[in-house]
């Protein structure tokens, strides 16, 4: 479902948002791709979904970025890992339990 449509002013491109009807989850643009503009994120159920995307995605080909941990500086329930897959994309998963 499209939620906000935004039309870029000067520099600023058109951006599209994407969500639930409340609030954008993502928004795109066109033009060309970019991978070190864009971070996806993902939510887990648990600490162990983490740590399975972080280990399915190294043997898929991705790089580390950071290992699987808590991340208290974000949130006492903060646990994630994070890769760049072979394209260059950064991808986050993370348990806020």
């Amino acid at each position: 479902m499209i939620v906000e449509p935004y039309k870029g002013e000067g520099d600023h491109p058109d951006l599209w948002g994407f969500g639930d009807g409340k609030r954008a989850f993502f928004r795109i643009k066109q033009g060309k791709p970019d991978p070190g503009s864009i971070h996806w994120g993902f939510m887990a159920e648990d600490n162990g979904k983490v740590d399975e995307f972080y280990w399915a995605a190294l043997s898929a080909g991705a790089r580390d970025n950071i290992s699987p941990r808590a991340r208290l500086e974000y949130d006492p329930g903060y646990y994630a890992a994070d890769v760049f897959d072979p394209d260059g994309y950064w991808f986050e998963v993370v348990d806020k339990s």
